[in-house]
């Protein structure tokens, strides 16, 4: 009987202890779970960004039109390098100092509606007059890459995002910058 006892109090204390706890947290507060991507590293990357694009003088004082291009993931990790163009691209809009024209996304959108007017189905009167969108002076492009290291009980990974902007009618690169961290995890007791 006493067995069966500590076996019954066992198996409780076990799953007792297997519970989950979800807590809301600060979106753009600190988070350092591991040496991954992850939200902190999002964010620090396109506020670096945009303050960069908005604090230099490479666009004449004009509001330059732009596009957002795509960032190449040359990492180890499934990184989804969209959501880091969104946020640059939403700070730059938010500035007020860039016009920030449709990418590949939104032309794709663009070119489906502009069929449904074609058409037949939307009156004439009522769809938008062909060729009137705004071409982009500036194109944004880069890289995101990383280096593993490990030895012992340490692993550590770099980071390295890399922006330009390339004048489209010259073709002369007339920005770039690029931010750099490094996380670094030590194994504890209990391994990665």
């Amino acid at each position: 009987m006493l067995l069966r006892t500590l076996l019954f109090v066992s198996v409780i204390a076990v799953s007792g202890s297997c519970s989950n706890k979800v807590t809301l947290e600060d979106p753009e507060g600190v988070e350092v779970l591991s040496t991954d991507f992850g939200p902190t590293e999002l964010q620090a990357i396109a506020q670096k960004m945009a303050e960069s694009f908005t604090s230099s003088n490479a666009w004449g004082g004009d509001v330059p039109r732009i596009v957002i291009g795509g960032v190449a993931n040359r990492t180890n990790q499934h990184i989804d390098t969209q959501n880091i163009t969104d946020t640059i691209s939403t700070a730059l809009i938010q500035s007020g100092k860039f016009s920030v024209l449709a990418g590949e996304d939104g032309l794709s959108e663009i070119e489906w509606e502009l069929d449904h007017q074609a058409s037949g189905a939307v009156d004439m009167a009522a769809a938008v007059e062909l060729g009137r969108q705004l071409g982009a002076e500036y194109v944004f492009y880069g890289r995101f890459t990383t280096i593993k290291s490990a030895g012992g009980d340490v692993e550590s990974m770099f980071y390295k995002f890399t922006f330009n902007a390339v004048n489209t009618q010259t073709r002369q690169i007339v920005w770039a910058d690029e931010h750099q961290m490094r996380k670094r995890q030590e194994k504890t007791l209990f391994g990665w």
